[in-house]
């Protein structure tokens, strides 16, 4: 895994274990999600055997997960936008996605 829980639950800022179970497969489905956007494997390692620090891709990962851990529900929840993802998380996203991409 590229992330840890407990990084994420300190970006999200939850000090709760009731939410481990939640966080753990947010975390697994963002990790997958990156993977099959980007086509590229994350090894843990390089071939040297040095621990690889994948700074851009966990940038991508937090705010991706943190955007779901936020907006659980299935119905719209935020009336300024009528419940469609706001232009800044898919901007910033969207942006960070092309980089890690190439």
């Amino acid at each position: 895994m590229i992330l840890a829980l407990e990084e994420v639950k300190n970006y999200l800022r939850v000090d709760l274990e009731e939410d481990d179970p939640l966080i753990e497969s947010l975390i697994a489905a963002a990790e997958s999600y990156l993977k099959n956007a980007t086509g590229k494997e994350y090894p843990l390692e390089d071939s040297a055997g040095n621990r690889m620090e994948y700074a851009l891709e966990k940038v991508y990962l937090k705010l991706l997960i943190a955007y779901w851990y936020e907006n659980r529900s299935a119905a719209p929840g935020n009336k300024m936008s009528g419940g469609a993802v706001p232009d800044e998380f898919t901007f910033s996203t969207k942006s960070l996605m092309l980089q890690l991409q190439l």
